[in-house]
């Protein structure tokens, strides 16, 4: 069976203010895929999307969600205290099924 990352960890956030039945999410990413800097998830319903970004004039780079359709509003940050310092950073899943964030040497964030 194939292994899939959903959205499971944003809406379990999310769901503490909508009805459950409008936190089912559809996007995913299986083990042989992964998300560079550059690339983003989208949810189905167009309002929220997953990747790498850089709040205002810094250079470091963090995996995070926002909404989608508006100016970038962050609602989530995977590595606030330990930013990457260049643009190549890959969200991936290892064989063991766990989501790890990591940097150009390939070192786990």
């Amino acid at each position: 069976m194939e292994t899939h990352l959903f959205f499971a960890f944003f809406c379990a956030w999310i769901c503490l203010s909508i009805p459950l039945e409008s936190c089912i999410a559809v996007d995913s990413i299986r083990m042989d895929q992964s998300i560079s800097d550059g690339e983003t998830l989208v949810s189905s319903g167009q309002s929220f999307e997953l990747g790498f970004f850089s709040p205002g004039s810094s250079k470091n780079r963090y995996l995070g969600i926002w909404y989608k359709n508006t100016t970038q509003t962050v609602v989530w940050v995977a590595n606030r205290n330990n930013p990457i310092v260049d643009s190549y950073g890959v969200l991936t899943i290892f064989n063991n099924g766990a989501l790890v964030l990591l940097n150009q040497t390939k070192s786990v964030i």
